[in-house]
């Protein structure tokens, strides 16, 4: 503003140096007032704002990330949940449980005052939740490095040469044959209490459909003293820490293999639906991926995703379902068992899991899931409920998992700045923006340069909109203290849209030359040259027109603004 001063004392100077060219130079100036009063016209630029359609946007996008391709922006929200222990867990597919059985004397060992015999008796175990539904089957497992566990105990006095042998038949077990040759496990016992390990490393269990493994038991017994009444021997196979490497089962058609609700935090939304800002996106795109190691064909449903406003008990629901669930769901593409039939044991231990991935990708949006539902409130909880659910109908197929096998479900939101109008204000598209110019670096000197009475001082704003929307505008002022001064002189404003084509895009820009005016009256004038450091202008820029309007890149908004002086000056040469 002190150019702006300059000025004027340089058109006063003008002035006076047309006046003595002229005067008798035997005049006493003595008497001169030193005061001087002229007429001009002044227009001095105060400031410029140049709005991008970047300064729309909040200060933290909440995880969000812009992305700009080409003139279109989106927000790009990325997020994974691995789900395979989810599914797998639900299978039931794992024989556990810890069995036991006695062997009595005079029953299964020779009659009583004998001091040895031979154990020889079948032995079999039940897994009561496995193959008891004809629409599955579990055919066999591959083990990984773990152990069943085996508990002895008796209660006569053993020799050192007493043992029990478990001789496992090859079509329910086959074990390493380098640790458990001709199948058979031998345990010696010499002591009350025994305890010993199954290494199952490499073993394979088969059960065909069945529940049942049977095996047979064999053993020497030789104690110390005649066998008498009531002696015992107890065995418990423990097999609750197992650990399958490969399971091969068919797990049945049409099955909820799982079913799940969850509630989470919406973050999507809350930096862009505030106070201040709602943002009622028009075409929310969810890319959703499956990238799946896991042999079992199956379908992703998702029933429903409910937004909730739980400060309101708004809810808005988007439906994935439909009418037909088959043709509006994800199918999850999955390996084939031919990626690992014929590969023996050792291949298996040593297979890589990453030549078997899979990706499914899958696109809910506006017309498919009727995604723009859940931005019509402002939610701060998201909601939703889905199924995995089996879709081979073949039952001879072989389905299969490894033990690291995993599902991960990866979520891409995308969000392109495209938005629809609605009736409710609350709901239409707005937000608020502040920018702030400086107007003086110091207060003005009103002793040297004075403003008369009549003098006209007059801020025109001048503005070109190349927004698809309008916006309503406020100035105010703060003072050098960074406080609000002279709010009986805030003003408001309205700034016209850009034309708008039927796709949203803003076409022609809308330009306005002094299409605001705020006159200032002689004590809001000096008042504005003696106190205000900055001009603030506030932003409410909202689709009135309630049309769909899409905002990119390039659009942005320009405002000028002159002050106007129109009126006598007074200049102090004492000053």
């Amino acid at each position: 503003m002190k150019h702006v001063k300059r000025g004027w004392i340089c058109v006063v100077l003008s002035v006076l140096c047309l006046l003595t060219a002229c005067v008798d130079n035997q005049y006493d100036f003595s008497n001169l007032d030193p005061t001087i009063k002229v007429e001009t016209e002044l227009v001095a630029p105060l400031a410029y704002s140049r709005l991008k359609i970047n300064d729309l946007l909040t200060d933290s996008l909440g995880g969000m990330k812009l992305v700009v391709e080409d003139d279109e922006m989106y927000l790009l929200y990325v997020d994974s949940q691995y789900m395979g222990n989810e599914l797998i867990d639900q299978l039931k597919v794992l024989p556990k449980g810890s069995f036991d059985f006695q062997v009595s004397a005079g029953e299964e060992l020779p009659d009583v005052m004998i001091t040895s015999g031979e154990i020889d008796l079948d032995y079999t175990i039940t897994f009561p939740e496995l193959n008891t539904n004809e629409n599955e089957r579990l055919d066999s497992i591959l083990f990984d490095q773990c152990d069943a566990k085996i508990l002895i105990d008796v209660t006569m006095p053993l020799a050192d040469d007493s043992y029990i042998d478990f001789v496992f038949p090859e079509d329910a077990i086959v074990l390493d044959p380098t640790v458990y040759p001709n199948n058979t496990v031998r345990v010696p016992i010499t002591e009350q209490h025994t305890e010993a390990s199954l290494n199952l490393y490499k073993a394979m269990l088969y059960l065909n459909g069945q529940n049942k493994v049977t095996f047979h038991v064999h053993g020497f017994i030789h104690s110390t003293e005649p066998f008498e009444s009531g002696n015992k021997i107890d065995i418990v196979v423990d097999l609750d820490h197992l650990m399958p490497y490969i399971t091969y089962m068919n797990i049945g058609t049409a099955r909820d293999i799982y079913e799940g609700e969850k509630i989470i935090d919406f973050n999507y939304t809350k930096d862009f639906q505030q106070e201040d800002s709602f943002f009622p996106f028009y075409d929310p795109q969810i890319q959703m991926s499956c990238v799946n190691n896991i042999g079992v064909p199956v379908r992703y449903y998702i029933d429903y995703v409910e937004a909730i406003d739980t400060r309101t008990g708004e809810k808005v629901r988007a439906d994935f379902g439909g009418p037909d669930p088959d043709t509006t769901s994800m199918v999850v593409r999955t390996p084939s068992y031919d990626a690992i039939k014929g590969l023996s044991h050792e291949e298996l231990m040593n297979f890589d899991l990453s030549s078997i991935i899979c990706q499914s990708d899958t696109v809910f949006d506006r017309e498919y899931g009727h995604t723009d539902r859940l931005f019509k409130i402002n939610p701060n909880k998201l909601r939703y409920h889905y199924r995995i659910r089996s879709v081979d109908n073949n039952k001879d197929n072989v389905h299969y998992f490894f033990q690291q096998s995993d599902m991960a479900l990866k979520e891409n939101t995308k969000l392109p700045l495209w938005f629809e109008g609605a009736e409710d204000p609350d709901k239409n598209f707005h937000i608020t923006r502040f920018d702030t110019v400086a107007f003086m670096s110091e207060p003005a000197d009103m002793d040297v340069l004075q403003l008369t009475p009549e003098t006209e001082c007059v801020l025109k704003l001048s503005y070109t909109n190349f927004l698809p929307i309008g916006v309503e505008g406020t100035l105010s002022y703060l003072g050098y203290d960074g406080q609000p001064v002279m709010p009986e002189a805030n003003q408001s404003f309205k700034i016209v849209a850009g034309k708008v084509d039927a796709d949203g895009y803003v076409q022609e820009s809308t330009i306005e030359e002094n299409a605001i005016r705020i006159r200032y009256e002689y004590g809001e004038a000096l008042r504005l040259f003696q106190e205000v450091e900055s001009l603030v202008f506030t932003y409410k820029m909202a689709n009135d027109e309630l049309k769909t309007v899409r905002l990119r890149t390039s659009d942005w908004l320009e405002l000028r603004a002159n002050v106007y002086l129109n009126g006598a000056l007074v200049v102090n040469f004492n000053e």
